[in-house]
């Protein structure tokens, strides 16, 4: 991970590591400049953090890992619209996410989460991120998830036979989280 330009709201985040800050109460949000995306382990379970979502403070005091999807740079809210404008793109991610957990089957939520982050990343990058984890993101099991992935396998498959037309694939980064 890479800290871009260093500075919290306390003044001393030089040489922290992001999960230090994280654990210290430092807000901080995801930079939406960037196609990125961060996967927070907590104890029970997992949530995804989108472009332009704050990220820190109280809500993640407990986070066990960061997984980075992209080339994710974090930044300090300077102002009060920023700090609103975080916490709303979080809200919103938030409500995505339950939406995804109200379908009744396991395997259609790990499927959906699966197709939710193929928008975004390569599939091959998120294949990196444990199906542990993955799984916590929608309340499943591991084996749901690798369910999950033969599905979309499968179904993806199907979609880029040669019948069909050319899909342009989604652009990612490295794996590296900046702070601005």
């Amino acid at each position: 991970m890479k800290v871009i330009h260093s500075h919290d709201n306390s003044g001393n985040s030089e040489n922290k590591q992001p999960i230090e800050m994280l654990k210290d109460g430092q807000l901080l949000f995801l930079s939406k400049n960037s196609p990125a995306g961060l996967i927070l382990q907590k104890p029970y379970y997992a949530e995804y953090i989108g472009p332009g979502a704050a990220i820190g403070g109280m809500f993640d005091l407990q986070c066990i890992t960061i997984h980075p999807l992209g080339q994710a740079e974090l930044s300090v809210p300077e102002t009060l619209d920023d700090r609103q404008d975080a916490f709303q793109r979080r809200m919103e991610d938030i409500e995505a996410m339950q939406q995804i957990c109200e379908k009744d089957l396991p395997v259609e939520r790990a499927v959906a989460v699966l197709e939710m982050l193929s928008q975004q990343f390569h599939k091959e990058e998120i294949q990196m991120i444990s199906n542990d984890i993955l799984a916590k993101l929608v309340g499943v099991l591991p084996s749901t998830m690798a369910a999950a992935w033969q599905q979309v396998s499968h179904s993806s498959q199907k979609r880029n036979s040669p019948a069909q037309s050319y899909q342009e694939e989604p652009a990612y980064a490295s794996h590296e989280v900046a702070f601005a």
